[in-house]
């Protein structure tokens, strides 16, 4: 209204010149009063063209040019007029339009870069996915891992504490400076150290250590996380930069990609042994003995050394089973796993091999220490206690039979023949024994 008033009083003054000079002619015919209303007029008409220019022309001038740069994308332009009428509040309203547009767009930017994090947060776990679907070997999924999670988070390095049934640790890292002393020291300088970051169960970030490297490098951020899983793996997945700090993005990514990665390696490692155990005891089942088998003879070729395959029998156990049923057929079947577990190396190799059968390859041994394990677990299983359900003591016992790679064959097939003919030697004998192949042919040479 106030720019109203304003034309209202230029148009009156406008109508007030033009009426009084007709009348000035009229009164007097002095030619310097016409002269002077005339001059009066033009510069009245040049006050009313500067003050609607100041007014009017200029600000609209000046609103149509900045709102331009703002329909640019230029939203930080502020429009400033200097009145207090109708055009300032129209300037003062562009301008809250315009700041509402910029707290728009960057919550709009935000959105748009957490959806671009997460696209690529999906990227890189679908490939790791991928990766794991095809890949059985345990400690390469895991190196995996890391590298995988230090292209999500953008890290220097990376490293897997990996916790054993038995609650020894191991650890793998993709940098070959970062060793055991480097994660002891590490874990050290953080409040509470490994403790802490297994108890929290949520990312623990620290941007503010100093240590450093075999080589001089200087590691002053850390973020780590302990992951577990319902077939008792637990690890702590550690991302280590040496300028660049973690942020709280940078923590909702980690726990999200890790979390989501480690339960397919779940899924993955239980569906291999699901795969590759028999589900009764526990040992690897017939076709992993198969296949580890031709690893090993493959191995002593290379390396010139022996190999023992060991086949052991439960004697008279369809018998047994048919006396005391199958369920106490499947309770001594799972004892014996057990005795067998007890009686053997990490190195070595235990399986199901069928029914009442289990093997077991010895490598890098001899023939004395062969006969000594195949001789223990004869007797652990003469003198184990199997009790039944009437309360009395069963007595079971084993035959055993060894062969000797290469001594008594150089081809799988042929040398698991010789084991198993030992094993019936055994037997042929009166049972409860072992019986080594080569003790066949010397009995038949000397025969």
């Amino acid at each position: 209204m106030k720019i109203k008033r304003e034309f209202d009083r230029l148009t009156l003054l406008i109508i007030l010149l033009f009426s009084v000079i007709p009348l000035l002619s009229i009164m007097t015919h002095n030619k310097f009063v016409i002269l002077a209303s005339f001059i009066l007029v033009i510069l009245v008409m040049i006050f009313i063209r500067k003050t609607v220019n100041a007014k009017l022309i200029q600000p609209i001038l000046d609103i149509s040019h900045k709102s331009y740069l703002m329909s640019s994308g230029k939203l930080d332009t502020e429009i400033s007029v200097a009145s207090n009428d109708e055009l300032s509040d129209l300037a003062n309203n562009i301008n809250l339009l315009a700041g509402s547009l910029r707290e728009k767009i960057k919550v709009l930017e935000k959105s748009i870069q957490r959806e671009q994090r997460v696209v690529r947060e999906l990227a890189i776990l679908n490939e790791f996915i991928g990766y794991v679907s095809s890949e059985l070997n345990f400690e390469a999924i895991l190196r995996k891992l890391i590298e995988k999670t230090r292209d999500l988070m953008k890290s220097e390095a990376g490293v897997i504490i990996l916790f054993q049934p038995d609650r020894t640790k191991s650890f793998l890292s993709t940098d070959k400076l970062i060793d055991e002393q480097f994660i002891k020291e590490m874990l050290s300088v953080d409040s509470g150290g490994l403790a802490r970051i297994i108890a929290e169960q949520k990312p623990i970030r620290n941007n503010n250590i100093s240590i450093s490297l075999s080589n001089g490098r200087e590691i002053r951020n850390f973020i780590a996380l302990s992951l577990h899983s319902t077939t008792d793996l637990q690890c702590l997945l550690i991302m280590l930069n040496r300028d660049a700090g973690f942020s709280q993005v940078d923590e909702d990514s980690f726990l999200n990609f890790a979390f989501q990665a480690f339960q397919t390696i779940s899924l993955q490692t239980e569906l291999a042994k699901l795969a590759t155990t028999d589900g009764l005891t526990g040992l690897y089942n017939h076709r992993v003995f198969q296949d580890r088998l031709s690893e090993e003879i493959l191995r002593a070729e290379r390396y010139k050394s022996k190999l023992f395959l060991l086949i052991i029998d439960i004697d008279h156990f369809k018998n047994f089973n048919d006396t005391y049923g199958h369920q106490t057929g499947d309770a001594v079947l799972k004892t014996m796993a057990g005795i067998i577990k007890e009686s053997i190396r990490k190195v070595d190799f235990a399986a199901r091999y069928g029914g009442e059968e289990f093997v077991l390859i010895l490598p890098e041994t001899d023939c004395g220490h062969t006969y000594k394990v195949a001789e223990r677990i004869r007797q652990a299983v003469m003198d184990y206690p199997f009790h039944l359900k009437n309360g009395t003591r069963a007595v079971l016992t084993v035959s055993v039979g060894v062969a000797c790679f290469p001594e008594d064959s150089a081809e799988k097939e042929d040398l698991i023949g010789k084991a198993d003919k030992a094993l019936y030697h055994a037997k042929d004998l009166g049972r409860n024994r072992a019986c080594l192949y080569s003790d066949i042919c010397e009995s038949e040479e000397v025969g």
